[in-house]
């Protein structure tokens, strides 16, 4: 018996000596980085795009930060990684213009929703700030020819949208 109570004591002071080391050395290096992001649609981070300026077209990647030092806040950074037009005024400005819908946690029906006017150039990082709160939250990013209110008609559209679940602190 003496052995086993040793061996549990034993387990339960390494544990807490881990727990102990791993808070401090994560709490010293508390930085914004990006969160992990659980995907529920097929095209993971990436956001196809068609946009305002003569059919520029290509793919946007989506990462959704998070700071420890912030808590319930989360930063979406939007990257252009390839853009393409066809046209005159494609060939004078080489810039894709579009409006990123952007809900948290049930969007239009919480009014947590926010419109990103991105002036893409490849290469180039857009970042907006939400406010899910801290814990579990949810992410729509999307490009549509309607306005989240059905109050405007834009001339872009997207091949798919972005949904995700990741966590705050």
């Amino acid at each position: 018996m003496k052995l086993r109570s040793f061996a549990v004591r034993a387990f339960g002071a390494a544990a807490i000596a881990t727990a102990t080391i791993t808070g401090v050395v994560t709490t010293a290096s508390a930085a914004p980085a990006p969160a992990p992001l659980v995907h529920t649609t097929f095209n993971g981070p990436t956001l196809p795009v068609l946009g305002q300026n003569d059919f520029c077209n290509g793919l946007v990647d989506t990462v959704v930060e998070t700071d420890p030092a912030r808590p319930g806040l989360a930063t979406i950074a939007f990257t252009p990684r390839f853009l393409n037009g066809v046209g005159p005024g494609w060939a004078q400005n080489p810039v894709c213009r579009m409006k990123v819908t952007v809900g948290w946690n049930f969007g239009v029906l919480t009014g947590q929703v926010k419109e990103i006017e991105i002036l893409a150039v490849p290469g180039q990082t857009v970042r907006t700030e939400i406010n899910p709160g801290s814990g579990l939250a949810a992410v729509v990013m999307q490009v549509t020819p309607l306005g989240p209110w059905f109050g405007e008609i834009r001339p872009q559209a997207g091949y798919g949208r972005i949904e995700a679940f990741f966590l705050v602190p």
